[in-house]
């Protein structure tokens, strides 16, 4: 009898420790699934480990494991806790929304379409599996496929604004900006003070449109003289969904040198050129022409320039410029600088310019800092600065220093035509420039 009473007591206790031990597990997984939703992802990861170190076979700690390495973008990390996590339960909704989200956000888009493909097929009506697939397409470049899957659960869950953003975000992946606007102000309609849906908007009326004409002309003095001039016409098109290109007729150097203005002369050039977004952290401008100089000499000119997109909006731009004729000496440029957003809407860019005359005693420098202020409206004003050395300097002077401000301005008049402005100082050792322009830019959108 009295063996009997231990034996149930023991057996009480255990219970009720394990009772207890549960509901302190619960508590640990609220406490981690809380830091790493704040964004305290090492918090929350020896939190998980804590867990783990208990109960290795815990679901939702390896599951709320691995999301919070997905976040913290340790992306091999989080799918060996998915894995483990799926092989416990290999249908768990959690666990391979997880493992689809983290294969896609690492850029594995091929398996991140297969996790969310085998839930769909486990869970015909899952919308997480939907959704998923239609981020996946989206982020993958396939916005007509976004733009499918977002349409259909959008018209199934009208009063859902995610819905209605995301297919926003796929028509513009295709350029569309028309149809972009009317799902994001849809979803204005359901929630006016949607902060995403808001910026989102206005960013399109920054955005290139799918066709611009741009007309400049302006007025120019230097040395002394002065000159009226249309300065540059441009014609430029999207002509896939990553490739850009552009018709140009550039008469500016005929405004802006002494001699050309003081001899009546021209300087005229005509170029073709293409950008192209490689992905989301690389653009590359190509450009080649031809530029009809005084004396009927011809130059052939090839610029380009690439741009690293970095975290939190940085980027890091280098390029250049080569002119060469059989009639004329040889010249090329080269630069590089880098962009740091200091603000939403401030951005400090400085930059470094070597150039050089075949013939002439040194290589030209100038340093320049861009203060870019720029409205999500599209609305953008630079201001800036510049300090050089020229390479050759006047016979009676051993001055070489160039100094220089400048502002542009561009001006969302609306979503057809845009103003766009320029006011350039320059003072070098041969003379001094005065340039003001204004241009026009009309945007056919669709």
């Amino acid at each position: 009898m009295k063996a009997k009473f231990l034996y149930l007591s023991f057996l009480f206790l255990l219970v009720q420790s394990a009772f207890a031990q549960s509901g302190n597990i619960e508590k640990e997984l609220a406490q981690a699934r809380q830091l790493a939703a704040s964004g305290q992802y090492a918090g929350a990861e020896a939190q998980y480990e804590r867990i783990l170190a208990q109960q290795p076979n815990n679901l939702d700690a390896l599951t709320g494991a691995g999301y919070n390495y997905s976040w913290s973008k340790q992306y091999d990390k989080a799918r060996l806790k998915f894995e483990a996590a799926l092989a416990l339960d290999p249908n768990s909704t959690e666990a391979l929304v997880g493992q689809g989200y983290n294969y896609a956000w690492s850029g594995n888009y091929g398996l991140a379409k297969r996790a969310f493909e085998k839930l769909r097929l486990s869970q015909p009506n899952s919308v997480e599996a939907f959704k998923g697939l239609g981020y996946v397409h989206l982020w993958a470049g396939d916005g007509a496929t976004a733009i499918n899957y977002f349409l259909d659960l959008a018209q199934k869950f009208p009063g859902e604004t995610e819905f209605r953003i995301a297919l926003a975000q796929a028509y513009l992946s295709r350029h569309e900006v028309k149809k972009a606007r009317i799902a994001l102000r849809s979803a204005l309609q359901i929630d006016s003070a949607n902060r995403i849906a808001n910026d989102l908007l206005k960013s399109t009326y920054g955005a290139a449109a799918p066709l611009e004409f741009d007309v400049w002309a302006g007025y120019s003095a230097t040395d002394g003289e002065k000159k009226f001039s249309l300065r540059t016409l441009q014609l430029s098109g999207q002509v896939s969904r990553k490739l850009r290109m552009y018709l140009k007729y550039d008469n500016s150097l005929t405004a802006d040198l002494a001699a050309l203005v003081r001899a009546n002369q021209e300087a005229q050039a005509l170029s073709v050129g293409a950008v192209s977004a490689w992905d989301k952290r690389f653009a590359t401008r190509l450009e080649y022409g031809a530029r009809l100089l005084p004396d009927n000499v011809n130059q052939q000119i090839f610029s380009g320039e690439q741009v690293c997109f970095l975290a939190n909006g940085m980027s890091v731009k280098a390029g250049g410029f080569y002119g060469w004729s059989d009639k004329a000496p040889n010249e090329w440029l080269a630069y590089g600088g880098f962009r740091v957003p200091l603000t939403r809407w401030y951005a400090l860019e400085p930059y470094y310019f070597l150039s050089r005359v075949e013939g002439a005693p040194r290589t030209e420098n100038r340093f320049m800092l861009n203060n870019q202020l720029r409205a999500s409206s599209g609305y953008e004003l630079n201001i800036g600065l510049m300090y050089g050395k020229s390479g050759i300097s006047p016979a009676d002077s051993k001055d070489r220093k160039i100094i220089g401000s400048y502002m542009t301005a561009i001006l969302p008049l609306s979503q057809v035509v845009w103003g766009q402005l320029t006011f350039r100082w320059e003072r070098t050792p041969f003379a001094d420039l005065t340039v003001a322009a204004a241009g026009i830019k009309l945007r056919l959108e669709k």
